[in-house]
């Protein structure tokens, strides 16, 4: 029997990390996948992160809090450097509401 495609992001995932050719493995995959491109992302500044529909200070928000997340789940002292957003994001910041 066929299986249907997930239909949401959540799902893809889940999807991926339980029915994955490759078992368990895929898991260690995804966890060093985030890992990696969330160090990218907090080594670079906010602004050079901006694209016409997301805000750099959001996106790199986003990394920081994986950083944060990841190192709890996995033992570790949370990061040192997390970057210039590690307060909450600026309400005058248009570019992160505009994307409703």
């Amino acid at each position: 029997m066929k299986r249907s495609l997930p239909s949401t992001n959540v799902e893809f995932v889940t999807d991926l990390m339980a029915f994955s050719a490759h078992g368990a493995l895929i898991q260690a995959f995804v966890i060093q996948a985030l890992d990696r491109y969330s160090q990218m992302v907090v080594a670079a500044t906010p602004e050079a992160l901006d694209t016409a529909l997301v805000s750099g200070h959001a996106w790199h928000g986003c990394a920081v809090e994986v950083r944060r997340k990841l190192a709890q789940r996995l033992g570790e002292e949370e990061p040192e450097v997390l970057g210039p957003i590690s307060e909450e994001p600026n309400s005058e910041d248009s570019s992160s509401s505009s994307a409703t």
